[in-house]
């Protein structure tokens, strides 16, 4: 608790220098008898997100996180997006009501506590979209990012629509990030980043057979098909 206060007492100090940082800069063009202040790369960075433009993604798993990180966002007007959202159904409420999204953590995780539903992960989604709360999946690890589809799916076979679950890994985290005018469906004009697969990409035994990235095609090969189509029909 006390390293979490400390972690939060520094990024108050953050934002708020970075808010003064704004208003000497904004003061300085505005009269020109106020000398400039010397360029702080890392306050100047800060400013898009000070000013709303940019959002802030903070990690926040328990009720009383997700209520605090939405209180400090609040205080200090900033786009929040919630990343983990473990008891995001618990405050579905506040979060329909402030617009704050949730980039949930993994569907395919176990229970924390061992009086917890067992399929408490793989629900989640399904309530959050019946409460209104815009959601995005995620796999919260990198080395798992490919069983990003999985996560949707599992959320699908508990309750998720499935035209919801496939949205939670195109359009909705492109809409959250605010990069959907770029990417998250196809539409003329946005990035042709594609996939052609053989079935249902939310399933386990689907396999995707092309791939186009700004349109361009991609080579699907690697060490493991290699490996299978030199020793499939050894004796």
């Amino acid at each position: 608790r006390q390293q979490r206060d400390r972690q939060v007492e520094s990024l108050k100090n953050t934002i708020e220098d970075a808010i003064a940082y704004l208003k000497a800069r904004e003061a300085a063009a505005a009269d020109k008898s106020i000398p400039a202040r010397a360029i702080d790369l890392g306050l100047d960075a800060l400013i898009p997100v000070i000013k709303g433009q940019v959002p802030v993604i903070m990690s926040a798993n328990g009720e009383r996180e997700i209520k605090a990180a939405v209180e400090f966002a609040e205080k200090y007007k900033l786009k929040l997006i919630i990343n983990g959202g473990d008891e995001a159904t618990k405050v579905a409420k506040l979060l329909k009501e402030k617009n704050i999204p949730v980039i949930l953590g993994s569907t395919l995780d176990l229970p924390n506590a061992e009086d917890e539903a067992y399929d408490i992960a793989f629900s989640r989604a399904s309530e959050l979209q019946k409460a209104g709360v815009r959601f995005a999946f995620s796999t919260g690890d990198a080395a798992y990012v490919r069983l990003l589809p999985y996560h949707a799916g599992m959320a699908a076979a508990f309750g998720l629509p499935k035209e919801e679950a496939l949205k939670g890994v195109t359009i909705y985290p492109a809409q959250i990030l605010g990069v959907d005018k770029l990417v998250g469906s196809i539409e003329v004009g946005k990035i042709a980043n594609l996939v052609v697969t053989d079935g249902d990409i939310l399933e386990l035994r689907t396999k995707v057979k092309n791939m186009f990235i700004s349109g361009r095609p991609v080579d699907l090969s690697n060490k493991h098909s290699k490996l299978y189509e030199k020793f499939k029909d050894r004796q």
